[in-house]
């Protein structure tokens, strides 16, 4: 079975140095064909070309690359999600906050981005705490790291790779738990295949449950991320 995936969806989906594909989506595409004793092959397309190809029968499913959220058309559907996107909160090492609720975060400085959904999230969930939004995520980063702000809060992907990187001078460290709001931020990964195709897309949600029950997509995700996003 072909299975086709964005070339540039890092750490989804993306060429490794050796020029395989390689990423999150990708690996979870074939642990999905493993449990379904299928035999699949994954293969890179520019962002533009996949939804065609799904079109034209080039490609059985697509496994990253299209956003969901902004709506398929009218030949493609969707299996059920993997993951969606997650907010976290992070505090400088040492901050003697222990948690990230709204009690907990009460009269604190909590940074975002200027007019993020996680911004707009913060003034809706967070009406006791001051909230200030950067132009640049380079400059809410600094502001963290030097105490100009308590914590600051944005996507969980990000956030992660940031204090794990040297950018951060190993000044930071997560807070609290991830959270989830498909009204703001939280958008769904899964896998697209052709309308009308039950059997396949009953298939691969069955492979994507076995993969969970099993702890293999926590597993995956741990070969690419620095951090649990959980």
């Amino acid at each position: 079975m072909i299975l086709l995936a964005d070339e540039d969806f890092p750490p989804f989906s993306f060429r490794s140095r050796d020029g395989q594909l390689a990423g999150i989506a990708v690996d979870m595409a074939l642990a999905t064909c493993t449990e379904l004793k299928l035999s699949c092959e994954v293969l890179g397309r520019p962002y533009d070309a996949l939804l065609p190809a799904l079109q034209t029968g080039e490609a059985e499913a697509i496994v990253s690359g299209p956003h969901l959220d902004k709506g398929l058309p009218g030949y493609a559907e969707t299996t059920r999600p993997y993951f969606w996107s997650l907010g976290r909160f992070a505090k400088r090492t040492g901050s003697p906050l222990e948690d990230s609720d709204y009690k907990s975060l009460a009269g604190k400085r909590i940074g975002s981005v200027k007019d993020s959904a996680h911004a707009a999230w913060l003034e809706r969930h967070f009406p006791r705490s001051t909230i200030v939004t950067f132009e640049t995520e380079s400059g809410l980063q600094e502001a963290l790291r030097t105490g100009t702000i308590d914590a600051l809060f944005g996507d969980s992907f990000r956030v992660i790779f940031w204090i794990s990187g040297s950018g951060s001078r190993a000044c930071c460290k997560l807070l609290g738990g991830p959270y989830t709001d498909r009204a703001y931020f939280s958008r769904d990964l899964g896998f697209i295949v052709k309308r009308d195709n039950d059997g396949l897309l009953a298939a691969l949600d069955h492979g994507l449950d076995r993969l969970q029950e099993r702890g293999f997509t926590s597993e995956i995700f741990a070969r690419y991320l620095p951090l649990s996003p959980w």
